[in-house]
């Protein structure tokens, strides 16, 4: 009894198999870059996230900020506030620049517009958080006149206590100390927001340039290929002139 060939069947099934470990390799990349996306998008997030719930803090702290008078002062409460909302913004600062460090970490193997767009967002988050800052140190200021009217000559009545006038004392060297802290880390905020600015126009001026290359190739291709057939159709016009000549003057 002869033995069947089946080494056609086998071939097929190996031709198979390394097709389909062909596209299991070719889609790594591509996971890859989707995986890599989606945790700059978890961070983005949170980041929005946490923007969000410290602009609300500082709502509030500003408006017991406002409070004039010293019976009405919640200093205690303003005092944690403040703390806290430096505290945030210093965290944001850091989790801002930690974001831009995972794109750039990740830049070759991003495309343009996905680069593009990475930055825009970091750019916008950086601007509220530099906006933030800002309103922020205008909360200490408004607070530090506060404190300083309520010290002033015309202010003091026989109502305020010697402890009331010590407790705003204290609160006043404290918030010169939290409001020159809060210049020097809106200066450093301010100073990466302009790096990525310029980072972010480099970026896109980078894609203009490779758009216009593009472009300037096409143009090139096209008018070698007009001046091929402009050749072609002249050398074919001689021809036509040498048969002419050839058969109606030889």
């Amino acid at each position: 009894m002869s033995g069947r060939d089946r080494t056609n069947e086998f071939q097929s099934v190996c031709r198979s198999l390394q097709a389909r470990q062909d596209g299991v390799h070719s889609s790594k990349p591509a996971l890859s870059a989707i995986r890599q996306h989606s945790d700059f998008t978890l961070m983005a997030k949170r980041i929005g996230k946490d923007l969000s719930n410290t602009f609300s803090k500082l709502e509030k702290l500003t408006i017991l900020a406002k409070r004039k008078s010293l019976f009405d002062d919640k200093a205690v409460e303003v005092e944690e506030l403040t703390y806290i909302v430096k505290q945030d913004i210093n965290s944001l600062n850091k989790q801002i620049a930690q974001l831009q460090g995972l794109v750039r970490s990740r830049q070759s193997q991003n495309g343009k517009h996905l680069q593009t767009h990475s930055n825009t967002i970091i750019v916008s988050l950086q601007s509220k958080l530099a906006s933030m800052s800002n309103d922020f140190k205008s909360m200490l200021e408004v607070r530090t006149e506060n404190l300083k009217d309520n010290f002033s000559e015309e202010k003091l009545t026989a109502e305020v206590s010697v402890d009331m006038e010590f407790r705003a004392s204290q609160q006043l060297q404290l918030i010169n100390e939290q409001d020159s802290y809060i210049r020097s880390q809106l200066g450093s905020i301010f100073q990466q927001l302009a790096h990525m600015v310029k980072e972010q126009e480099e970026t896109v001026q980078s894609q203009l340039n490779v758009d216009m290359a593009h472009s300037e190739i096409l143009m090139y291709f096209q008018s070698a290929s007009s001046n091929h057939w402009l050749m072609v159709k002249i050398f074919l016009i001689l021809i036509v002139f040498f048969f002419v000549f050839v058969v109606f003057f030889a």
